[in-house]
């Protein structure tokens, strides 16, 4: 009896060590911590995580970190529900976010190891005939450029979510509804884009002739063993994450009044659903994550395949530096990682890993702003970007300056002048690390920038910086048109004032000088209107809405132009007797609100 108990136990010590790493080199993570070190700062994370008042600074967080097949780690923090202290746990499901377009890219290398799909060819050759409708450019759109997201798109101005779940449309509907205008040829600027993600989606639905969500479930999600996440809009694919997404609320962490702000469970439908409507566990998220860094390629009929995948794709500039790779990110810390991240107006989720050394990282959190766990455990795990990484290519220093506009933007259209208003301005000394590549140094903080003779853009990450020498006159625009519409409310007062006195005098032209003191502060009402309607409808605006502001605005720069050369034309015709300055100062504010409201396009409602 003795000796079968020492065997046993001989037994299981052995498939302890087994299970376990083989040593204490397999335990240190590409950080240099151990995983015992990791869990340790952690915790020390969610100790120290609080605020003034003694509240947490963060609602909850699922963390996993693996090793090929093997989970190094899984802790989870916080709860998903504050008021009702439920806290997160293995049964909790996040929203991936944009970390679901990864599947798309998945499927479509599947497609194209089957011979199914040419990632070079007009995608227009897949799609149903006269399915767009807002191309600026003739020249092919391929599924790499997809993929890259160098489509050429700016971002959607159309709905692309709902609360109500009978509202959501089939795929090819809700693409065509929100499809945003082209305005970068194909394949010269990054901009990231949602909407060619989701038409890649659709693509593989056309190629395949299985409805996406149904394609990935027997391709991805089944042949992986995740049975606890769901692909579609509404979570009617998996009615267990259903129910259980229902349980999660989101929150956001006011610093100023240390508050955690409860935000309900901001459930909403996203219609063109490829590009980032998948909900899931932790664990699934994990286990897909495995799959990807698995040398035997379980989601491909060639592990070459799936080494494809992970190739670069596009490039910092000329160098050798990966930007994209089949529509996985590259990202550098102490090791170069691959991933994608993803955000919600409830979730934010991230998952990076590295090929070389099989380890991996799978974050989630129920707030839209992110919070300190998702933050902090990339660089715990692969350690951060310093400059000595790359220290032997520097040739030098120089400066990198001027005023950028994000290319993943709205530049045509009814909101055309929002780039204006997140502008960059650059004044740095950078490293020159060659072909075309900088490093940007801020503090212990490190980034990569790139720039070309060819293109007035800098590279970065996933969208690029556009240039814009005239950006202190288009900024002064549409300041005097704010400005504008508080000096003609001014105006209006004084006239008031004037006429409740029975001091109110006619003067040529009065009329048609008060028709446009009106229409220059409804044009911006109409502006701060639209700006109010697009982010309270998840940044879109129903075509019906937009085009009642567009056609506002029509009118409000039709009676400012009007008005403008009714005070003009009595100056020159001489019917001006006192007082001419009144009539300057109204052709001015007047020709301000006309050349704000036609270079910004805010009339343009439709095509974009």
């Amino acid at each position: 009896m003795a000796k079968a108990i020492v065997k046993l136990a001989a037994a299981v010590c052995a498939a302890a060590l087994l299970a376990a790493p083989a040593g204490a080199e397999s335990c240190v993570l590409p950080s240099g911590d151990t995983v015992e070190s990791l869990a340790a700062e952690l915790e020390e994370i969610k100790t120290s995580s609080a605020g003034k008042n003694g509240n947490t600074t963060f609602a909850s967080a699922g963390v996993g970190v693996f090793k090929g097949v093997e989970v190094l780690y899984t802790g989870y923090f916080g709860f998903i529900d504050v008021e009702h202290h439920i806290p997160a746990d293995e049964n909790s499901v996040y929203e991936w976010g944009s970390i679901s377009k990864t599947l798309v890219w998945v499927s479509a290398m599947q497609l194209w190891e089957r011979g199914q799909l040419d990632l070079d060819r007009d995608i227009r050759e897949y799609l149903p005939e006269g399915f767009f409708r807002h191309l600026s450019y003739d020249e092919p759109i391929t599924f790499m450029n997809l993929m890259n997201h160098t489509a050429g798109w700016q971002e959607t101005v159309r709905p692309m979510e709902t609360k109500d779940e009978s509202a959501v449309l089939p795929l090819k509907d809700a693409l065509q509804l929100c499809e945003p205008a082209q305005i970068f040829r194909p394949g010269e600027v990054t901009s990231y884009s949602n909407y060619g993600a989701a038409l890649a989606g659709y693509i593989i639905e056309c190629v395949s002739g299985t409805d996406y969500c149904e394609y990935a479930h027997r391709n991805i999600l089944e042949p992986l063993g995740m049975e606890r996440t769901s692909v579609n809009p509404a979570h009617s694919d998996n009615q267990w994450v259903a129910e259980q997404r229902k349980r999660l609320k989101s929150y956001r962490y006011d610093p100023l009044s240390d508050a955690m702000t409860d935000l309900g469970d901001r459930l909403s439908f996203i219609m063109p659903y490829p590009a980032g409507a998948v909900t899931g566990t932790l664990s699934d998220l994990m286990t897909y994550g495995q799959a990807l860094v698995n040398d035997d390629a379980p989601l491909f009929a060639d592990p070459k395949t799936q080494k494809l995948l992970l190739s670069a794709t596009s490039f910092y500039g000329s160098s050798d530096i990966p930007k994209s790779c089949h529509g996985f990110w590259a990202e550098e810390h102490a090791v170069r990682v691959y991933g994608h991240s993803g955000a919600t107006n409830s979730c934010q989720a991230d998952l990076i890993f590295d090929p070389e050394t099989k380890v991996g990282l799978a974050v989630m959190v129920n707030e839209p702003m992110g919070n300190v766990f998702l933050y902090r455990a990339p660089d715990l795990v692969f350690g951060s970007l310093t400059a000595d990484r790359f220290a032997d290519r520097i040739k030098g220093e120089s400066v990198l300056s001027g005023y950028y506009l994000m290319s993943r933007s709205t530049h045509r259209g009814l909101f055309r002048s929002l780039p204006y208003f997140t502008a960059l301005r650059l004044d740095e000394n950078v490293y020159d690390i060659g072909d075309g590549v900088y490093m940007l140094r801020d503090g212990e903080s490190v980034q990569l920038l790139a720039d070309s003779a060819e293109k007035t853009t800098l590279e970065y990450g996933s969208q690029e910086l556009i240039r814009d020498d005239a950006y202190v006159a288009e900024l002064a625009l549409i300041t005097l048109y704010f400005v504008s519409a508080a000096a003609a409310l001014y105006f209006i007062r004084i006239r008031r004032k004037l006429k409740k006195h029975g001091r109110a005098e006619a003067y040529s032209g009065s009329a048609a000088m008060l028709a446009g003191d009106i229409a220059i502060p409804v044009s911006t009402v109409a502006l701060l209107g639209s700006y109010a309607v697009y982010y309270a409808g998840s940044g879109g605006i129903d075509l019906a809405v937009g085009a009642v502001i567009g056609v506002l605005q029509m009118i409000c720069a039709g009676v400012c132009a009007f008005s403008a050369v009714g005070g003009i034309a009595a100056l020159v015709w001489g019917r001006v007797r006192t007082r001419p300055y009144r009539y300057v100062l109204n052709a001015v504010l007047n020709i301000v609100c006309v050349s704000a409201v036609l270079y910004f396009e805010m009339y343009m409602f439709c095509g974009c």
